[in-house]
């Protein structure tokens, strides 16, 4: 809301615009023509069968990100014939629902009901640019976000969004410069995250290689020194290991303090265990629990697809502290520590084969789980040549350590670009 009298000058100023003085203000409603999206009716055919005109949906923001140009689905000329199109360079904005999501539309288009169109009127052509708008949005979408009305359908006061304050210079040559500076953030952002797209596909293809294939006891590629030793041995995990429990007999009240435990999250988000990430858990002395112990291969029970569910992370730190496993995961643990290196149990655990055996044996219909007994019985073709193991799990683990610096890096990229917004753009 416009507050009387309020002053709106950044933090941070670029030189050239240091005393240009306060920022302009006008509402929402006074600088755009603001309408609800729609969906054409999806029992009429001749709506959507070949249709042309981009047609936005939540997921095409998911999927390609705040600047769109084309969209998943699109609908025929028949479909606005009544309604009309929005025109270009509009912004869509969620103000139902999954609130806090714009994008910027650069192509004429129609968008499903969740989104309200923001079309820019004639008299700011020259007053307001709607790239410099796009970034100013996403200081919106948190405001959108702590602005919604009580019961019902989750959605913005539209009437506190209509009258909302826009501040922006008074320069188009300052907002330009502002969105330039943050068009060459997400420039950099956006090719950190194509090359760690192109490294987790290299992985995946070295995985393939280094792995056998369904029926095959060596895989396509073996180092030089192992090449013509022994073949990889079909083991059915029974045959070399057992599972135990995660926690049992726990309430609320248990959890907060005591002593570490491995959090679900953690097992399904990581390939090994960060002790540093535990969560608390009270156990008693005398209390039956499994601790964990290194080599262990803890394993996610649960999912709501059968793709998701037993996902692995592995114990590889031999001095670890009294550390239990959340309920909703088992231990997986290999009669011999010695047989197998920790390490390569990381990639043996989350190779093709294995994948493909722990969906077949996923039960369910909302939500799908394994068995530990039905765990057991998957037959993996182990190597037994730990130096091989060694060489193999090194190999891999180059990689992972590659692909933890492109997303270190991402992240702090978005961190940096949060902080510029905080400081370029005044408060609301």
């Amino acid at each position: 809301m416009a507050t009387e009298n309020k002053k709106y000058i950044p933090a941070l100023r670029f030189p050239e615009f240091q005393n240009d003085g306060e920022w302009k203000t006008d509402t929402m409603e006074t600088i755009f023509d603001i309408k609800n999206g729609y969906t054409p009716s999806k029992s009429n055919s001749s709506f959507w069968d070949n249709g042309t005109i981009p047609w936005f949906r939540m997921e095409d923001i998911r999927k390609n990100g705040h600047i769109l140009s084309d969209s998943i689905q699109h609908v025929t000329p028949a479909a606005v014939k009544n309604a009309g199109l929005f025109p270009a360079y509009s912004i869509i904005v969620a103000t139902t629902a999954t609130i806090g999501e714009h994008a910027l539309i650069i192509v004429d288009s129609l968008a499903n009901q969740r989104f309200t169109f923001l079309t820019k009127r004639k008299s700011f052509d020259n007053k307001l640019d709607m790239m410099y708008f796009h970034y100013f949005m996403f200081i919106i979408d948190e405001w959108c976000k702590k602005n919604t009305n009580a019961g019902g359908l989750l959605s913005v006061n539209m009437d506190s969004f209509k009258k909302l304050t826009i501040p922006y210079p008074s320069s188009l040559s300052e907002q330009k410069k502002i969105a330039d500076c943050f068009v060459s953030i997400d420039k950099e952002i956006d090719a950190t995250k194509r090359k760690l797209e192109l490294l987790k596909e290299h992985k995946k293809g070295l995985m393939q290689c280094l792995f056998p294939v369904k029926g095959k006891t060596t895989p396509e590629i073996r180092f030089p020194e192992f090449i013509g030793t022994k073949e990889w041995t079909p083991k059915q995990l029974g045959s070399i290991g057992e599972t135990f429990g995660g926690l049992s007999g726990k309430s609320a009240e248990d959890f907060g303090t005591g002593k570490p435990f491995v959090p679900y999250k953690q097992v399904f988000n990581s390939s090994e265990i960060d002790f540093s990430e535990c969560a608390l858990v009270q156990v008693s002395e005398n209390e039956v629990q499994n601790s964990l112990q290194y080599g262990d291969i803890l394993v996610t029970t649960s999912s709501e697809t059968p793709d998701e569910v037993g996902y692995t992370a592995v114990v590889t730190n031999k001095n670890i502290p009294e550390c239990y496993l959340n309920s909703f995961c088992f231990i997986y643990r290999l009669f011999d520590d010695e047989y197998i290196d920790a390490k390569f149990l990381i990639y043996l655990f989350s190779n093709d084969a294995y994948r493909a055996a722990v969906v077949r044996i996923a039960q369910g219909i909302t939500r799908f789980n394994i068995s530990k007994t039905k765990f057991k019985e998957i037959e993996l073709v182990i190597l037994e040549n730990k130096n091989e193991q060694i060489k193999i799990a090194e190999t891999l683990s180059s990689v992972d350590k590659q692909i933890v610096e492109y997303d270190k890096k991402i992240k702090a990229l978005e961190l940096h670009k949060k902080g510029l917004m905080q400081q370029l753009f005044p408060k609301l």
